[in-house]
């Protein structure tokens, strides 16, 4: 009883310390706004619907949708969640049974919240069998990783290739965000126009920079799918990609700027990154455990998570011309899959042949 307690009260301070500075902000713009019409109430609503968004929780509006949600939200999510997890642990409590708790009791204050959101709002509607299992889900996998509990695994084929997995996709992560910071700065004139046009004002432009900032890790996904051939889109009859650029319109997002402005197929060169890191995590994984089973490990973990990146990192933004947003949801991850498939299999065939060269000289030894 005591652990539910202390769990609950927790919670809702991890609730809070996202909330707060939500409607601090949410609450400035309005006033700055002017509206004549609007009540008080509409900055807070508006910080529950922010709220929601950040969690990775779809908003469902009168004929559109929202499912183009920021991925740097999440950083957000684990900050609350490791302060208030973290003093429930501190009690001295079971971490294993504490993650279980706080997993739930958090996915319960999501559903409400959303539940809330819904009745309250005309034309806007959260289903609570959506965000239940995507705030469990992401509270359960921090609260397990604050928790220490992924320290104590050991160093068995299918862990260790899930690592070198994670670690692969956050190196190609790296590159993307080096690539899209130099297009940043190539294009900066695109982007200031950009944010000219929207004029937000002096708090509404410190709104707009914090929204950017939270969608910078979707606009670098999709330089990652950029670069390796994947492409990315901006609507559904849309593509960029190296040797294909089609663009209908573009939202008002300043980062949106720094999109190539027609074909570049040396971009593609990407692709032979992968290759090449595929060629590695073998050769790596090979020399550790001498057999091939930890490769094929890897390479479903990888497609694993690349698959979960690319459905957090795309979407639908609003309208109907803007259904989907962002790398597609299986070219994503099939594509960077079979790149790291070939750069293994050339590991293999370099293997391969280094021992039938080795080969060849002992038979020439015998004979001499």
């Amino acid at each position: 009883m005591e652990l539910i307690r202390t769990t609950l009260k927790q919670v809702l301070r991890s609730v809070v310390l996202i909330f707060l500075p939500l409607a601090f902000t949410a609450l400035i713009v309005w006033a700055t706004a002017g509206s004549s019409r609007g009540t008080t109430a509409d900055p807070i609503f508006t910080s529950l619907w922010i709220w929601l968004v950040v969690h990775q929780i779809p908003l469902t509006f009168t004929e559109a949708k929202l499912s183009f949600l920021p991925v740097g939200g999440i950083v957000l999510v684990y900050l609350a969640i490791r302060s208030g997890f973290s003093r429930v642990i501190g009690k001295g409590f079971d971490a294993k049974i504490a993650v279980a708790t706080y997993s739930s009791v958090y996915a319960i204050a999501a559903t409400l919240i959303g539940i809330i959101v819904s009745s309250q709002s005309d034309g806007l509607q959260v289903y609570w069998y959506q965000a239940f299992p995507i705030v469990f889900a992401t509270s359960l996998i921090f609260t397990w990783y604050i928790g220490k509990i992924s320290s104590n695994l050991g160093g068995r084929q299918w862990e260790v290739a899930a690592k070198w997995a994670f670690s692969g996709l956050i190196l190609i992560l790296a590159i993307s965000t080096i690539v899209f910071l130099i297009s940043l700065i190539i294009h900066y004139e695109a982007v200031k126009n950009l944010t000219l046009v929207i004029a937000p004002g002096i708090f509404g432009g410190a709104a707009l920079i914090a929204l950017q900032a939270l969608y910078l890790p979707n606009f670098i996904v999709a330089t990652a799918g950029y670069i390796s051939g994947a492409g990315a889109e901006i609507g559904s009859s849309t593509i960029i990609h190296p040797f294909i650029h089609k663009i209908d319109q573009l939202p008002a997002i300043a980062l949106l700027g720094a999109l190539p402005r027609g074909l570049f197929p040396y971009a593609i060169s990407g692709a032979l990154l992968v290759v090449i890191l595929g060629f590695f995590i073998h050769q790596g994984l090979r020399a550790k455990f001498q057999n091939d089973r930890s490769s094929l490990y890897c390479l479903g973990f990888f497609f694993l998570f690349s698959f979960l990146l690319a459905q957090l990192s795309s979407g639908q933004l609003i309208t109907e011309v803007l259904d989907k947003v962002g790398v597609s949801w299986w070219r994503f991850p099939l594509v960077l899959s079979g790149e790291l498939a070939f750069g293994m299999a050339l590991s293999r065939g370099y293997i391969y042949l280094k021992h039938w060269r080795e080969q060849i000289k002992k038979n020439k030894i015998k004979e001499i």
